[in-house]
């Protein structure tokens, strides 16, 4: 990430707790397994210049950035990385999902330093003209040989209703071994793009190749890994101070939705991450607006 980038995101999102929080008395959400992290944004404006910045992180891999013009990068990743229409409507153009896919690719390697496997972009095809599937982020923690797959969730809608009840309904999906192997698999084709080498999932991924009837699942268990699974909630509240709106998020939140067990054999960890903000649909208007006047990038 470049270090203009990463300095104008550590201005503009600031951790203010990890949930619960005893000195505050505010609560976490009652089906995370991990706590909770709430960001207050500083300014909206800056938020939306990290997205549009961050789309050439997003889309291409480090090694790729090298000696390379990051404007030509963002016409390409525009064209072929992610879905992005510029004859589409603006009603239309709002409803796209990397906006929040990219916020929390940068959030994640920032905050948590957890690296991407391979860029979110090499999973979008033009010829489909619909929004990549899948998981929203590909990232992993490899400490001292335990290893840690970040494969998270956003939403980043008008309501606070409407992005807890997207993520936490699709949890038994995302939550399964089914989901977690065709997620695993779909890294094949794309295995030569990694942005880590000679990793575990490498490893896996080779050894199915050799031999297509392993169980992934098994696989995965046999080396030790754990599914990480952030969701970001990025959603509009008005109130007058930060301590109110992160108390209103997970009353809302925990009044509606309890914990429950899911089909997944392997380990996993489940946590929000909460960025409450003004207007939602601003933010991703100035996106689109400096896309289409090709502002200069960081």
């Amino acid at each position: 990430m470049r270090k203009a980038l990463k300095s104008l995101l550590e201005k503009t999102l600031i951790w203010e707790y990890q949930l619960p929080c005893s000195e505050s008395g505010v609560k976490g959400v009652n089906i995370s397994t991990w706590g909770d992290d709430a960001f207050q944004c500083t300014c909206e404006n800056k938020l939306a210049q990290i997205i549009y910045n961050s789309i050439i992180e997003y889309s291409f891999n480090e090694f790729e950035l090298t000696d390379k013009d990051y404007n030509d990068l963002l016409a390409v990743a525009l064209q072929t990385k992610i879905k992005y229409k510029d004859w589409q409507k603006q009603d239309i153009k709002i409803k796209y999902g990397f906006y929040g896919e990219v916020l929390l690719y940068a959030i994640l390697t920032n905050f948590y330093h957890a690296n991407p496997i391979i860029s979110r972009g090499y999973f979008y095809n033009p010829l489909e003209n619909s929004e990549t599937k899948g998981y929203d982020s590909y990232h992993m923690i490899d400490d001292e040989g335990s290893l840690e797959l970040w494969f998270g969730e956003v939403k980043f809608r008008a309501t606070l209703a409407s992005c807890a009840k997207s993520a936490i309904e699709g949890l038994d999906k995302a939550f399964s071994d089914s989901y977690l192997r065709d997620n695993i698999l779909a890294m094949v084709n794309h295995r030569n793009n990694f942005s880590v080498k000679d990793s575990k999932i490498e490893a896996i991924l080779h050894e199915w190749t050799n031999n297509p009837s392993i169980n992934i699942i098994e696989e995965v268990k046999k080396y030790d890994m754990r599914l990480i699974y952030p969701v970001l909630l990025v959603y509009p509240d008005n109130s007058d101070d930060f301590e109110t709106k992160i108390k209103n998020t997970i009353a809302h939140i925990n009044e509606r939705y309890s914990e429950k067990q899911y089909n997944l054999s392997v380990d996993f960890e489940l946590f929000f991450i909460l960025v409450p903000v003004s207007e939602v649909k601003k933010i991703k208007e100035d996106v689109i607006s400096w896309i289409e006047s090709k502002q200069p990038l960081l």
